[in-house]
Formats: structure tokens, C-alpha cells, sequence
């Protein structure tokens, strides 16, 4: 039995919570049709935002909100086991307590591994180096898990008030902080941009261009960040640029 979902946190949620009773039955959870195997059944699984939050509430009542950002950090890794990790290990821990974290179970064991794997490369860019032009402050990495937020989230803490720039250059990402809120976006690579001068151009007018703007909602109080800030993200300016989803 295979579940098909979008790939956001919400829609993996949404698969825990349909599919709680059979999960020991599920040979995958999988956005990718195309790894699937054709002789499983397949069940397409689409993302219910009132499944999601009910799941999200739970965990966060039933095992603390530590445990539920072990959880994203988990889902930020870049490997097929990740989400049959999360669900069946958060299953497990309802069924026999959260104790259960400390077992020796397959599925318990894949979850810490990778919650280590991402917490150890989220702990090596903590010291990312940035360079400052004209007060804003700009640094980019190419991490290999998926932990722009997670990074942002440290830096938002340490630097205050201060404005800066993390852009992710695996995936073409970045997030803007303007000492008040952070905004998340996608762009493309030109060959402009190779020179730093020119990205560091590009981003100050990018800056200048959304960082006034109030209207817009304040990523951080969205609860979760991940896959659902990408429904508010905005368009790079310029003539390469990637639409916002």
C-alpha cells in the first residue's frame, strides 16, 4: 500500500491522520510517482488543511512542541525513509508513550538518525560568515537538507534588530529580514548574479522593494514555517525571476 501526498508537511499530516489505523501496512508515503511501485496499491492522498492542523495541535498537546519541531527538522531532510520515520514513530509513541523515543525500534531509529543528521548540519551553520553592504547584511550556503527556516530562526535571535539575507543556493531560495519579520522566496541564478557585487545590487533592491510593505503577513506567525510559507511568497524582480506558488 502506497500513499501518494504533495510533499508539504500538511499533506504528510494529512496521510497520518487517514491512514493512522493501516500505517504498519503502508510500504510508502511518496510525492513521487514515479518511484512507486506499480504492483502496490496506490492511494492518491490530498492535503486536508483541518486533517493537518488537528495533527499538529496533537502532537504539540500530547508530546510538547520540541518534539513537533524534531518532527520539521526530520521532514527537512532530502530521504525516501523520512516520512514512514515520522509517521510510524509518532504512532508508536501514542500507542506505548513518548519513552518509547529511547527504544531500540527500526522505524524509532531511522528518525533519530536523520533528526541528528539535519541537527548537525544546522548546528555547522551557525557560524555562517556574512558581508555587509550598504547595513544589509548577506550570507548563502548550500546546505544539504532543507533548513533555510531552521537557520534563519538562529540568526533572527542572534543578529536582533539587524537586516540580513540567507539565500540558499542548493534549492534557489532565500528568506529576508528586516528586523521585524521574514519573508521567504524563490529566484533564479543569471549570469548577472555570478558577480557578488550584482547580487549584493539585486538583493538591496529586492529589500527595498518588500521589506516596507506591512500588508504582508509576518511569516512567524504562522505556526508552521517549512512548506506552508510557500503560499505566501513573492516574485523576484527583475526579467528572471520565479513565480511565487
Amino acid at each position: 500500500m502506497i500513499y501518494l501526498y504533495d510533499g508539504t508537511i500538511e499533506g504528510l499530516f494529512t496521510v497520518i491522520f487517514n491512514a493512522y489505523k493501516v500505517l504498519e501496512e503502508v510500504d510508502s508515503i511518496s510525492k513521487r510517482v514515479s518511484q512507486v511501485n506499480s504492483k502496490k496499491e496506490r492511494i492518491k492522498c490530498p492535503t486536508e488543511e483541518d486533517k493537518a492542523l488537528r495533527v499538529r495541535k496533537s502532537i504539540i498537546k500530547n508530546f510538547s512542541y520540541s518534539f513537533y519541531d524534531s518532527i520539521l527538522k526530520v521532514f527537512a531532510v532530502p530521504s525516501e525513509k523520512k516520512e514512514l520515520a515520522i509517521a510510524r514513530t509518532l504512532k508508536k509513541l501514542y500507542l506505548h508513550g513518548f519513552y518509547y523515543l529511547e527504544s531500540d525500534d527500526k522505524d524509532v531509529k531511522d528518525f533519530k538518525n536523520l533528526l541528528d543528521r539535519v541537527s548537525g548540519e544546522i548546528n555547522s551553520y551557525k557560524n555562517i560568515p556574512f558581508e555587509e553592504k550598504k547595513g544589509l547584511l548577506f550570507a548563502k550556503f548550500q546546505p544539504q537538507n532543507d533548513i533555510l527556516y531552521f537557520v534563519y530562526r538562529h540568526f533572527k535571535s542572534k543578529l536582533a534588530n539587524k537586516s540580513f539575507v540567507i539565500a540558499d543556493f542548493r534549492r534557489n531560495k532565500a528568506v529576508i529580514y528586516n528586523g521585524e519579520e521574514g519573508k521567504f522566496f524563490e529566484f533564479e541564478m543569471s549570469e548577472d548574479m555570478k558577480s557578488t557585487d550584482a547580487f549584493f545590487d539585486l538583493w538591496l533592491s529586492f529589500y527595498d522593494e518588500v521589506a516596507p510593505d506591512k500588508r504582508k503577513r509576518d511569516i512567524d506567525r504562522m505556526g508552521d514555517m517549512q512548506r506552508s510559507y510557500w503560499s505566501h511568497m513573492a516574485n523576484m524582480p527583475g526579467p528572471r525571476r520565479s513565480e511565487g506558488k
